[in-house]
């Protein structure tokens, strides 16, 4: 059974997915070819398992769709579409702060701290 996301970088996460599916890079590659008649490349998704390139928003959707999890599994997907979500360029001034307030609003709701703890602060040690 495959947990519903991780947060594992990318490339562990896909590694990890693969080996639980039992899939090679090209039997990948043939799978997300399947899905939309383009697909990726085994070579590309050798590069995005293995950290040398970063993945788009449809390069994990497609590697999600074939290894049979949603998108969101990834933790770089999430960030992806919450960046998204908040960027003016993408979505508008007006549907960001909308956004950005629904966000705030949920976060205040479940109780959730704006502020990360405070630490405790090393002190320096006596040179001499």
């Amino acid at each position: 059974m495959t947990a519903r996301s991780s947060s594992k970088p990318f490339g562990e996460a896909l590694r990890l997915l693969m080996d639980g599916k039992g899939l090679t890079y090209r039997a990948l590659a043939d799978a997300t070819r399947k899905l939309d008649g383009r697909g990726l490349t085994h070579a590309h998704i050798n590069m995005l398992a293995n950290g040398h390139d970063r993945p788009s928003m449809r390069a994990m959707e497609l590697v999600a769709e074939a290894c049979g999890v949603g998108p969101t599994y990834f933790a770089e997907y999430r960030l992806a579409a919450a960046m998204r979500e908040l960027d003016p360029m993408e979505v508008g001034l007006e549907q960001a702060l909308a956004n950005l307030n629904a966000r705030l609003g949920a976060r205040r709701r479940s109780g959730a701290k704006g502020r990360a703890p405070a630490t405790t602060r090393a002190e320096p040690r006596p040179t001499g």
